[in-house]
């Protein structure tokens, strides 16, 4: 059963799509864990990262897209005809690597859905295919709507990546403070204590900037045990792998030939995996209510 991750920073720019796409296919092709990626973002950055344009078009228009879910309510959609398999074909093939593409029509579902109401879609769905995989990674939009609620209640952990800044890393304690409160009145009533940090990665790193060395350990002096030992290093190929539709982590060199960056995320994916695997929420069956 799938284990289910939120990627999330209320800040922009922060390599969060990056993390998602880049952990997803390292997770598929070097450690052969099956993995669904969700883009839950308007923008659909993570889609255009692994889809081309017209791939998408087509696709969300026969098959569906992650906005079907919420417009169509709790399991009244086929999900998985809306999943496209094995996303990255071709000599880079990743099998096992699945994608479920985001809609910009998502931003008409936040302003459709209220506060305290329908937290509980997205959980509904993920729920009908969680058997199919090892890990569900959603990547969110960089705010606290709707949809990332919904993204918060299907999950066992979040992830929050974050650039070595001070906007940046300042917004981590709103962050848990949010997801705290959101899962209070579920906590109170022992239905759900809600997902737990999973961990902190630091990205975008630019080792020859000293100011980032230096919010690179407070961060760490901040959130003890909580900050990921492997970091992402700032880089244009990062660029070039979503203009390609082409992942770092799935680009096929031979062992012992891999870009320092590719190393980085293959690494990080690692990590992941042993911090995750000890990652275990009291969810109960129950479906809880807000009041």
């Amino acid at each position: 059963m799938a284990q289910i991750i939120t990627i999330i920073n209320f800040k922009g720019g922060v390599g969060k799509t990056t993390t998602s796409v880049e952990l997803s296919a390292a997770l598929a092709k070097h450690y052969g864990r099956r993995t669904l990626l969700v883009d839950l973002d308007p923008q659909a950055s993570a889609t255009f990262y692994v889809m081309e344009q017209e791939h998408w078009k087509a696709w969300k228009e026969v098959k569906g897209s992650t906005y079907d879910l919420f417009k169509n309510g709790q399991q009244s959609f086929p999900i998985r005809s809306a999943i496209v398999p094995d996303i990255i074909q071709g000599q880079a093939a990743v099998f096992g690597f699945d994608l479920l593409p985001s809609n910009p029509d998502l931003v008409d579902v936040d302003l459709g859905l209220a506060d305290f109401v329908g937290y509980n879609i997205l959980q509904s769905y993920l729920d009908l295919v969680r058997d199919d995989y090892d890990y569900i990674i959603c990547d969110c939009p960089p705010n606290f709507n709707p949809v990332t609620k919904n993204s918060l209640w299907a999950s066992d952990a979040y992830i929050v990546p974050t650039v070595p800044d001070f906007l940046s890393t300042y917004g981590i304690g709103l962050l848990r403070r949010s997801v705290n409160k959101l899962f209070m009145p579920a906590n109170e009533d022992q239905q759900f204590r809600g997902p737990v940090l999973g961990g902190i990665i630091l990205t975008r790193i630019k080792t020859n900037v000293r100011l980032h060395a230096s919010y690179c350990e407070q961060v760490q002096a901040d959130y003890p045990g909580n900050v990921f030992k492997h970091t992402i290093s700032d880089s244009i190929l990062v660029a070039s792998a979503a203009d390609n539709r082409m992942p770092i982590s799935a680009i096929p060199l031979p062992k012992g030939h891999e870009v320092d960056l590719q190393k980085q995320f293959i690494a990080l994916a690692g990590e992941f995996i042993s911090r995750i695997h000890h990652v275990r929420t009291q969810k109960l069956h129950s479906v809880y209510r807000f009041k």
